[in-house]
This record gives C-alpha cells, sequence and structure tokens, in this order.
C-alpha cells in the first residue's frame, strides 16, 4: 500500500459531517477495546472529538472510549451519532500497517462511512444508531469505590491469566492493613493468590475492598491494556470494578459488574 509523505499535510474531506485521519494502529486499538465487549456500538462525533459508551449484551459490563480531537492527525465534526459495526470496520483498517493513514468520511445521505487505506477505498454501510443497545444514562459509582491502585497493565494481563487457569471467577481487593492490591481464585483443586503491595504500585489509596468477577470478562479487557500503560482499578466491597487505561491518545473505562462476594 502506499504511504503518506513526510511532507503531505493531513486534511479532512470539508464537504463531510464527519471526516477523520488516523494512524491504522492506534485507531484500531480503540475499536478492539470497545469491540471486547459490544459488536456494534454508537459512535459520537462531536466537535471535540469521539466518544462511545456501550454495553454488553448481558447487562454486565459497561465500555466507554473517549478520543479527543488531538488524538487524530486530521478532524472535522459537526456532531453526529454513528452506528457501527466493530468487527467488519476494524477488519478494513486492520488491513493497513500500524503507520498508515486511515481516512474516514461520512456520507450522510446513504447513511455510509467511507473508508480510505492506502488504494483500497472501501464503504461500510451504517447501522441505525436506535437499533443499538446503550447503557442507562447517569450511572454514577463513585459511591461504591472505596479503594484505588494503579499499575501496570502487564501485571493486570499476568494476574488475570493465572485466575482464569484455576476458575471461572477472580476476587479482586485491597487490604489496608497490609497496603496491598491482591487478586485471588479458587478451583475445585488448585488455588492462586497474587499479590502487589503498595510500593509495586504507581499510584495507592488503600481501604477494604474486596469483590468477585467473572475471569471470562476480566481477561477481555485485560487484553486490550498496553503492556507498558498505567491501568487504574477502583474497588469496593461487593461494587462494580471500575478499570481505565490511556489508549491511543485518549482514554477507556470499563465497569464490570460483581458476582456473590465470597471470602
Amino acid at each position: 500500500m502506499s504511504q503518506q509523505s513526510a511532507t503531505q499535510e493531513p486534511s479532512t474531506d470539508a464537504e463531510a459531517p464527519f471526516s477523520a485521519v488516523a494512524e491504522a494502529g492506534p485507531l484500531r486499538a480503540a475499536l478492539d477495546a470497545v469491540d471486547a465487549l459490544v459488536e456494534e456500538c454508537v459512535l459520537h462525533a462531536g466537535p471535540d472529538g469521539v466518544a462511545v459508551d456501550a454495553q454488553d449484551p448481558a447487562t454486565v459490563a459497561l465500555v466507554s472510549l473517549d478520543l479527543p480531537a488531538e488524538a487524530f492527525e486530521a478532524y472535522a465534526a459537526d456532531g453526529r451519532d454513528l452506528g457501527v459495526d466493530l468487527e467488519r470496520l476494524g477488519d478494513v483498517v486492520g488491513m493497513a500497517d500500524a503507520e498508515e493513514p486511515v481516512r474516514l468520511a461520512l456520507d450522510a445521505e446513504t447513511r455510509s462511512l467511507h473508508v480510505r487505506v492506502g488504494e483500497l477505498d472501501y464503504t461500510l454501510g451504517l447501522v441505525a444508531p436506535d437499533a443499538i443497545r446503550s447503557p442507562p444514562e447517569g450511572v454514577d459509582y463513585d459511591d461504591h469505590f472505596t479503594a484505588s491502585a494503579t499499575l501496570a497493565g502487564s501485571d493486570l494481563a499476568h494476574a488475570v491469566r493465572a485466575a482464569d487457569m484455576v476458575a471461572d471467577h477472580c476476587a479482586l481487593g485491597v487490604d489496608p492493613d497490609a497496603s496491598l492490591l491482591y487478586a485471588t481464585a479458587e478451583g475445585d483443586v488448585d488455588s492462586v493468590r497474587i499479590e502487589h503491595d503498595a510500593d509495586d504500585c504507581e499510584t495507592f489509596d488503600a481501604g477494604d475492598a474486596h469483590s468477585l468477577f467473572s475471569t471470562s470478562y476480566l481477561d477481555s479487557m485485560a487484553r486490550v491494556v498496553p503492556g507498558d500503560a498505567p491501568v487504574t482499578l477502583r474497588l469496593g466491597e461487593e461494587a462494580p470494578l471500575e478499570l481505565s487505561f490511556p489508549l491511543a491518545g485518549g482514554s477507556v473505562r470499563y465497569f464490570l459488574a460483581p458476582r456473590r462476594a465470597v471470602r
């Protein structure tokens, strides 16, 4: 595929109500973060950037993606909701090299998204936004969080993989007396416990916290966190988990409902 020359400035389609240019690698990473939970989403293309809020079909988890206009090489939008099939769009973006520019432009009349990757022009039919499940508005879990910790994405992935080896559920918690974050899982025969004390964490806010979560959901989330990215976990007692991290020049937040807590 042809590469954009070093002297060529990226530009948007001035006639399109939404157009953007982004490197394929970061764009694919952003799409994968949402695709970890849902197959379709409503992408809000506002003047200041792109935002996605989506809920998985089982209503167990939420994902929020925010990509400011500055995260793109070029960006222009007048405020539109686009219903996007994430797998189809991700497949097209995935045909480009990581640093190759991907150009997006909305055709409002045909309700389609034009995607240009090198010499390839792809027209993606959009889904009616009203046909896609939207999460409830005004969800606020702040009162439920009693502790938080920030660690490397690779540490989170290691803990989740270890827990997934022995059980379908993993307990995440904070022991304020010992100043540590822990993950435990107990199977019929095997068990595992992983600890990170406060010194291992970039930030650490101690408080009693312990909740049980699906390792399947945790694995889907941990897989898209870059290994070297700081990921912040906010926890409570039998409360949802908030997991947030920077990605593709923006940020991602997951919320995961707990299962029955056990000690």
